[in-house]
């Protein structure tokens, strides 16, 4: 790669970047307006049924996904006639079979959480979101390998304003979790209709089989790594329901969503870095420097937002949500960290992926997995819901496993990268946290107190990070604005 074709790659990889960290800002603000809205609308019980359904068809898009998208964004090269067509074949018949599965297995699951009420009907409609998974990932394909991102934000946030304005209507109509699957439903349809009208090439079925054999390669350990992360989630819905039931699952499913809105963040770094580094894996020392400017990049704004998060976490939901959610309010506390600390491991692991290494992650997944599910069984049962959530936080002090791993391949420094914003986040956060015991007592003083904070914070990363950060910051502002 040529000097020349490392700026356009790295301008491309920052206007990507810039793009869905814009369109995941308005989408927050949606997410938090509806999601207020529904905490007061529908009870804990509704939260939790819709987060195990939501489980359920996690579990089966999946399962019939094999890894075949993040396959295809990693080849160096792609025929979009032959190969995409092939496993966009593949793809949409396990799908459609998974979804007739989560239908015919409906009333089993009904069962078990409410013999009392009908909630079959509901997992039922809600398995057709598993097809549609399908049917968007060819057309995603192509724009994700061509860095073209303003399609796929568009696509999501109409999914999110969609979602929202019709699940906060039918709740105030009294729909109860029908909300929540009308709101699905027709919010995924729009995405998949916008997404299918940008892809760059015509879509169609194929089969060659010989094709999927160097996709599966990748494929299938990538796929691995998250089954296992579902199976490792699926300790919340299963044990914590059996011992504390479905309201102490919404209250836990609740708080990580707040906890965890930081990790957006991750989620668009990720989606970025995973084409833009796999272009450049062949040069180590290039590949270094990018992940080490992408971890400061992203702990500049993942570590203020997860600690303040953390330090305002009883203002924050007592004045906003509403007593009913306070029980949640020291899970929401232990989720921080780990939105923290994991947040910062899962950018290594996507530098992992950008290197081929699938088979990595897959063995640190593993271990993951099962640290989880130990530690639930033995903290649950002692700590309530609580022991998940404590549970978390020790599986994400082990984050430091996937740079080691990343070290052996490839030099990067680290703690030069995260020491600045670290340093920063922490001052203002225990500056939030003083005003919350003293002197925040409503949404004012929250605002205040909260903006005050965020001001002390970047007046300090802005000096501790010295001039020569600050020169950087704006270069990389003027490469993404180019062209």
């Amino acid at each position: 790669m040529t000097p020349a074709d490392a700026l356009g790659l790295r301008g491309r990889t920052l206007r990507s970047f810039i793009v869905l960290a814009a369109q995941r800002v308005a989408s927050l603000l949606v997410i938090a307006a509806g999601g207020i809205a529904l905490a007061r609308l529908l009870t804990p019980a509704e939260f939790g049924l819709y987060a195990i359904f939501s489980f359920v068809i996690g579990l089966g898009v999946t399962l019939s996904d094999l890894g075949l998208g993040a396959a295809l964004v990693q080849r160096r090269d792609l025929d979009p006639s032959v190969t995409l067509g092939t496993t966009f074949t593949l793809n949409l018949a396990l799908a459609s079979v998974l979804a007739l599965g989560v239908v015919g297995l409906a009333p089993v699951v009904a069962r078990w959480l409410d013999p009392a009420a009908d909630v079959a009907a509901p997992l039922r409609c809600l398995a057709l979101l598993i097809v549609l998974a399908s049917l968007r990932m060819p057309a995603a394909v192509l724009l994700e390998r061509r860095l073209a991102y303003l399609p796929l934000a568009i696509a999501e946030t109409v999914d999110t304003v969609v979602f929202y304005t019709l699940a906060v209507a039918a709740a105030l109509a009294g729909a109860g979790l029908w909300s929540f699957v009308l709101g699905a439903l027709v919010a995924r349809l729009a995405n998949v209709a916008i997404v299918w009208s940008a892809a760059p090439a015509r879509l169609r079925l194929a089969w060659r089989p010989r094709e999927l054999a160097p996709v599966l390669r990748f494929g299938l350990p990538f796929q691995g790594s998250a089954l296992i992360g579902i199976a490792r989630d699926a300790s919340m819905p299963t044990i914590v329901t059996a011992w504390s039931g479905v309201a102490a699952v919404g209250f836990l499913n609740w708080a990580s969503t707040l906890a965890f809105q930081p990790l957006q963040l991750v989620a668009i770094a990720g989606k970025v870095l995973f084409p833009a580094l796999s272009r450049v894996q062949d040069d180590r020392e290039r590949f270094g420097l990018a992940t080490e400017r992408a971890l400061n990049r992203i702990a500049t704004v993942l570590y203020p937002a997860a600690l303040l998060l953390l330090a305002g976490a009883d203002p924050i939901v007592r004045l906003v949500y509403g007593e009913a959610w306070a029980p949640a309010i020291p899970a929401m506390r232990l989720f921080c960290v780990t939105t923290l600390l994991g947040g910062t491991s899962t950018i290594l692991v996507h530098a992992l992926y950008g290197l081929g290494r699938a088979d990595l992650v897959f063995r640190l997944s593993l271990g993951w997995a099962a640290l989880v599910w130990g530690l639930t069984l033995a903290l649950v049962p002692w700590l309530g819901f609580l022991g998940f959530a404590v549970a978390s936080v020790g599986v994400s002090v082990t984050s430091v496993a996937p740079l080691l791993v990343l070290r052996r391949s490839v030099p990067i420094r680290f703690l030069p990268a995260v020491r600045v914003p670290l340093a920063a986040a922490l001052v203002s956060a225990l500056a939030l946290g003083a005003l919350s015991e003293v002197w925040i007592h409503d949404l004012l003083s929250l605002l205040i107190g909260g903006g005050v904070s965020f001001a002390a914070y970047v007046g300090l990363v802005l000096l501790l990070g010295g001039a020569a950060w600050r020169v950087e910051l704006v270069a990389d502002w003027r490469t993404a604005l180019q062209g």
